[in-house]
């Protein structure tokens, strides 16, 4: 799809993501494209669990959750995630959210940011695609308290959290089962 087949951006959607300093650092375009990452990510969430209830495969869980948590999610799992994407979302529309508070609210704003970044600017045109990588990597940097839930996505660190390694840098359990339990340093 070219330019001229995708619609513009509205901009004016932006002004509700003030977290982390955004609305004086990021452009109104950028936070814009979290806004709509946010409403796309809320409806996959929302079909995954029910798809669950209904008994059948949740299809989108690739868009939010690493590979190896995609196997056996349940119904209460998917509640915990749903919930979880509320409060990020609130979180972004709150000027003094601290950011996540677990590792599934980690995951929801990893999602959101990747969204924004990837997928947004394949529906919608953006006018500064440069801008709103800087400003999204900016906005990476200051919603994140650690970034342990990134070997969730590098298969060959897997059980990271639980070496010597790992005991060392006081990394969280990465393990699904833990993943709506509140870090203990918040």
């Amino acid at each position: 799809m070219d330019d001229s087949d995708r619609p513009s951006l509205d901009p004016t959607i932006g002004h509700a993501i003030v977290a982390f300093g955004s609305s004086q650092s990021c452009s109104l375009e950028s936070r814009a494209a979290v806004s709509v990452a946010v409403d796309v990510l809320r409806d996959c969430l929302k079909e995954d669990l029910n798809d669950i209830v209904s008994g059948r495969k949740p299809m989108n869980t690739d868009a939010y959750l690493p590979p190896t948590w995609r196997i056996g999610v349940d119904e209460a799992f998917m509640v915990g995630m749903t919930n979880a994407m509320r409060s990020v979302e609130r979180g972004l529309h709150d000027a003094g959210w601290e950011g996540p508070a677990n590792t599934a609210e980690e995951l929801c704003l990893k999602a959101i940011f990747d969204h924004a970044s990837d997928v947004v600017p394949e529906i919608y045109k953006v006018e500064d695609e440069n801008r709103l990588r800087d400003d999204l990597m900016d906005l990476l940097e200051l919603g994140f308290q650690d970034i342990d839930h990134g070997f969730l996505f590098e298969p060959e660190m897997d059980g990271i959290d639980r070496s010597d390694l790992g005991a060392h840098l006081g990394m969280q359990s990465l393990s699904r089962r833990d993943a709506f339990k509140r870090f203990s340093n918040r």
